[in-house]
């Protein structure tokens, strides 16, 4: 295949998905990592009725005393309750009451907090009750519930901490110093526990001789692999330099400049000594010299984090450096710079999109990420920080929070993610908003699988601010992929143009493993449609590609630049013929030629670069290239030197009168189709 390159391959890898949408097959499918929604409060609106209060329990009448208060237990403080919750008011005590012993005071459920996650509790009765992510097992089933079940904590803390505009302190103490309930406590409530919730005696410490007996009513959402007792592994990471503290509530504003999220709020321990009392306000205390820590022995040395936003992120154990530029907060650092240090190889024919993160921008995930090199436009907008998208985003929830509640269907989050495309028109004079609206709405089209309107929340992106549109181009390429019969025929078109658009990128950047992704999902597609032709197109494309990275792989290990000479000429020899022939820019490749130590390449690139119109000299340089690519053995290189040799033959006899170079030309052209199977020869660039 002489003549594949960038527009070839984007046409084969998108045959396949005209076929599929004709058809309406469902692509390759696979657990997309952005299935969730991280950034969306889901509290009621204020022009939304609660709903009625759960009906109270009958209470055995308490004998009257003045001194006599009702337990605290319904009435959580103002810095861990929900924000809309209220405290239920007291029934009317009789006006008699018998001369009974006292009796311990049973506190009234209250109503269902306004803000709890929707269905949280029952996913968790779920997964308990059919056994869908065990608690036991091999460390690849308890990390998927753990995956499971932190999704749902992290869209809790999230709404905690978007209510109360705090990280949650791990050890809070009342004014006599006594340490209280933990934090994963008050997360009860909007994890549908508010039942539970009312049991406790929030003014009395987690061991009281009330508090301690709740500990072994340990909720799922707690539950600790391999251990069935009131012990949890999901703790907050404190110290002065983390997300969360000790004693008392971060601010927001500490978190500055990396943002809820990029912050990591809550880890998963695996040393069991590291696991607490789930009702005890104790965690993992963060210490520099050995950050590994508690986290450090899962059998994949990986470990589950939540950060500020509510997002689950799967992090490697490297390094003490890499820990903490994870940890501290001060680092102004994306955790998409961490996790790179821990290259992972994908399995072929897999999608990549559950590394690192549940909906983060990583590798794998479409987060609006800083411009790369070839992104900077001085017309676009700079990204905005992530505090005041931060700020913003909080603000769009508010605003859209009734309907994010009840998209519990594609289509409602599909009209979701309209409606935040159109207010993002509208907000050109707030840049911070219309990100944070932007940003939303692609988030809401992948929970919808509605591959165009991510591409058009992208779209919008790249046209306002400067952005990595090569990490979202191939996002939408193999969200398209995964979900290619939500893509409407006429819509094919565009998607065919990204991935042209990416594919030429990778080649001019040399990223191997962009071109390696975009061939193997062509291969997936072809293979689906058991369409021969175009997998063994697709696998002399893959061949070629092998060719091209050796080839590179050689220039990198003896140091040499692609852009300038060195003293090195069998360096520039290997340099020019990667341009001339993996990159098909010879006018680049003819720069280092001329500095080789062959001389046939020198006397070609010298020839060439004066644009010769005679045509017998033009038959001389066709003649030149066909001795070399005839001496060459089989593979890339023949196959490019003989084309070029066949573009001077062809411009050669286009010019010259009967004569026997005209001959020779002709006949050349007809053995080069007989090697190479090429019929039509392109014009020369």
């Amino acid at each position: 295949m002489i003549w594949a390159n960038s527009t070839r391959l984007a046409s084969f890898i998108f045959v396949a998905v005209l076929c599929f949408a004709v058809t309406g097959c469902g692509g390759c499918g696979g657990d997309s990592p952005a299935s969730k929604l991280a950034k969306f409060k889901l509290s009621r609106g204020n022009n939304e009725p609660k709903p009625a209060p759960a009906k109270k329990p009958v209470e055995k009448p308490a004998p009257a005393s003045p001194a006599e208060k009702k337990s605290p237990a319904a009435t959580p403080t103002p810095e861990s309750k929900p924000a809309a919750t209220t405290a239920p008011t007291p029934e009317a005590k009789p006006a008699e009451q018998p001369t009974a012993p006292p009796t311990e005071t049973v506190a009234t459920l209250p109503e269902t907090p306004a803000n709890q996650i929707a269905g949280a509790r029952d996913r968790f009765a779920i997964l308990e009750g059919f056994k869908l992510q065990p608690v036991q097992g091999e460390r690849a089933q308890t990390k998927a519930r753990s995956k499971a079940v932190l999704h749902i904590l992290g869209k809790a803390l999230a709404q905690q901490i978007a209510d109360n505009s705090t990280i949650p302190a791990s050890a809070p103490t009342d004014k006599q110093g006594r340490q209280l309930l933990s934090w994963r406590v008050h997360l009860l409530p909007y994890l549908g526990y508010a039942d539970l919730y009312s049991k406790f005696n929030l003014e009395e410490a987690w061991d009281s001789p009330h508090n301690i007996k709740l500990a072994a009513e340990k909720p799922y959402a707690f539950m600790t692999p391999e251990i069935n007792d009131d012990r949890t592994n999901f703790v907050l990471l404190t110290g002065p330099t983390c997300a969360a503290q000790e004693r008392r509530a971060n601010p927001l504003s500490a978190l500055s400049p990396r943002g809820l999220h990029n912050s990591v709020v809550v880890v998963e321990v695996a040393n069991p000594a590291n696991r607490v009392v789930w009702t005890k306000p104790a965690d993992l205390p963060f210490d520099p010299s050995e950050p590994s820590q508690g986290i450090a022995g899962w059998a994949d040395n990986h470990f589950c984090a939540i950060t500020g936003d509510g997002v689950v992120h799967d992090f490697p154990v490297i390094s003490n450096d890499h820990l903490n530029r994870l940890f501290v907060v001060s680092n102004p650092i994306q955790l998409s710079e961490v996790a790179s240090s821990s290259p992972q190889i994908q399995p072929q024919g897999t999608s990549n999109t559950n590394a690192t993160s549940e909906i983060s921008m990583t590798s794998t995930e479409p987060l609006a990420a800083p411009i790369s090199r070839n992104d900077f436009d001085p017309t676009k907008l700079p990204l905005p920080s992530h505090v005041e998208i931060d700020s913003a985003a909080l603000e769009l929830r508010r605003l859209f929070q009734s309907e994010a509640r009840e998209a519990d269907q594609d289509k409602k989050k599909e009209e979701i993610a309209k409606k935040l495309l159109q207010h993002a028109e509208y907000l050109q004079n707030d840049p911070a908003k219309q990100c944070a609206a932007l940003q939303i709405a692609y988030r809401f089209a992948i929970l919808a699988k509605n591959p165009v309107l991510l591409k058009n929340a992208f779209d919008k992106l790249q046209e306002r601010f400067q952005v990595d549109s090569f990490s979202s181009d191939l996002y939408t390429v193999r969200f398209g992929a995964e979900n290619l019969q939500k893509i409407p025929a006429h819509e094919l078109p565009e998607f065919r143009a990204v991935a042209k658009s990416i594919l030429e990128r990778a080649e001019q950047e040399n990223n191997f493993q962009a071109m390696d992704e975009l061939i193997q999902i062509g291969t997936r597609f072809a293979a689906s449609q058991s369409d021969q032709k175009n997998l063994a197109e697709l696998e002399q494309l893959k061949e070629r590609l092998k060719a091209s990275r050796k080839a590179y792989d050689s220039i990198q290990a003896r140091f040499l630049s692609l852009q300038v000479p060195s003293l090195d000429e069998e360096g520039n020899l290997m340099v020019g013929k990667f341009w001339c022939v993996h990159r098909n820019q010879w006018d680049k490749g003819f720069e280092f030629l001329l500095r080789g130590n062959d001389v046939r390449f020198e006397h070609l690139a010298e020839t060439e670069r004066t644009s010769p119109i005679d045509p017998r000299i033009q038959f001389k340089i066709a003649e030149g290239w066909w001795d070399i690519g005839i001496s060459s053995p089989p593979g890339a290189e023949r196959n490019k030197f003989l084309g070029r040799a066949a573009q001077w033959y062809k411009k050669a006899d286009s010019n010259m009168q009967d004569s026997i170079e005209k001959v020779t030309s002709q006949q050349r052209l007809q053995e080069f189709a007989r090697l190479t199977g090429v019929k039509e020869i392109p014009a020369m660039n």
